[in-house]
């Protein structure tokens, strides 16, 4: 038997795993080893989702990221598949898997969306039925605004780095945008934020705007996968959301998207 097991954490201990990056970035090791499982058999190993995480209680953030209650606990076959795996002999992903009795660990970023191109099915299926207390809802909305704050910071120059917020008036901009894309003046805007979410409500001072109400980080992604169209934030919480409902999406130009993002044509739009 082969284990595909995505590494989340260099310390994991099953029920809680040392802290690593966020659910965006964490998402990429997951998505890899269920396509190494689908491509090469064997056995996904379920991952460990929980974390510590304490710059996010220092910081005072709405969503503390530890991802506790994002995914369904394991059963008790993915329990004992995971002690399997533990105890069985590592070989790192992309190296040469002669013999059964191994376990494949899936690391990191790699190429992010690139390695993961053409999987939307496979993976978006995986979200939907391991997500907890996902919107029941399947109906498609007008428009997904992502406002990324949390760790997240201002910009000291144009252009500078993927991990800083956008100015509102730049998603003013790009809401109108998107109403064009729609053809519909009236659309409805849902947001999703880490942040004080009335305070961006106040600060966008748009109409037809609702504030997210889903249960986790997790459900709030699938739910902005059902918009038809996306206004991003730089992160890739948006990118997997974009990903996964293949639609259009507003993205803004200063950022290289292509470096981690394979380019759609006629469903990227730049401000």
């Amino acid at each position: 038997m082969v284990f595909h097991y995505p590494k989340l954490s260099e310390v994991d201990l099953g029920i809680v795993r040392s802290p690593g990056p966020g659910l965006g970035n964490l998402l990429f090791p997951i998505a890899r080893a269920l396509i190494g499982q689908r491509e090469f058999g064997g056995t996904f190993v379920h991952p460990t989702i929980r974390q510590f995480k304490v710059g996010t209680y220092l910081r005072g953030e709405k969503d503390k990221r530890t991802y506790g209650g994002v995914i369904r606990p394991r059963s008790g076959d993915e329990w004992r598949a995971w002690m399997q795996s533990v105890r069985a002999p590592k070989v790192e992903e992309g190296a040469p898997v002669a013999a059964d009795g191994v376990t494949i660990c899936y690391s990191g970023l790699r190429r992010q969306f690139h390695d993961i191109a053409g999987r939307r099915d496979l993976i978006g299926a995986w979200l939907r039925e391991n997500t907890v207390r996902t919107d029941a809802s399947s109906a498609p909305y007008d428009v997904a605004l992502h406002v990324r704050q949390g760790d997240f910071q201002v910009a000291s120059t144009e252009g500078a780095g993927r991990n800083v917020r956008q100015s509102f008036g730049w998603y003013r901009l790009a809401l109108e945008l998107a109403r064009d894309l729609l053809a519909k003046r009236d659309a409805e805007i849902r947001l999703f934020t880490d942040g004080d979410a009335r305070q961006v409500q106040r600060e966008l001072d748009v109409e037809q705007l609702t504030i997210d109400a889903s249960p986790n980080a997790l459900a709030s992604m699938n739910s902005m996968s059902r918009a038809r169209v996306i206004v991003t934030s730089r992160s890739s919480f948006s990118m997997w959301a974009a990903f996964l409902g293949e639609m259009p999406a507003i993205w803004d130009s200063k950022m290289n998207l292509g470096e981690v993002f394979p380019a759609r044509k006629g469903l990227d739009h730049f401000v």
